[in-house]
């Protein structure tokens, strides 16, 4: 079940499903067969982890290394989101 924002240093409660991402990440060793071929183990999952509004901005969900983690986005598309970011913030003020 999602509890939290699945970057470890953000603290934020999982509430709704419109509040943030969710991204599904296929979990599970992939054995390669013959000819490169794979084949899918049976310890194959289906994950579920949730970003909240501001982590997803900047961030993803991925898998690394046989691991879950996070990482930043493209750092272009990181980029644009923090400057579109402060620019909402200005125009608040």
């Amino acid at each position: 079940m999602l509890s939290k924002c699945a970057n470890p240093a953000c603290s934020a409660r999982f509430r709704y499903l419109h509040q943030g991402r969710i991204f599904q990440v296929e979990t599970g060793v992939v054995l390669s067969g013959p000819n490169g071929s794979s084949n899918r183990s049976p310890n194959r999952k289906i994950e579920h982890f949730w970003l909240c509004e501001l982590c997803a901005q900047t961030l993803e969900v991925a898998v690394e290394n046989g691991a879950v983690t996070t990482r930043p986005l493209q750092p272009q598309l990181a980029e644009g989101a923090a400057k579109e970011k402060s620019k909402r913030k200005r125009n608040i003020a």
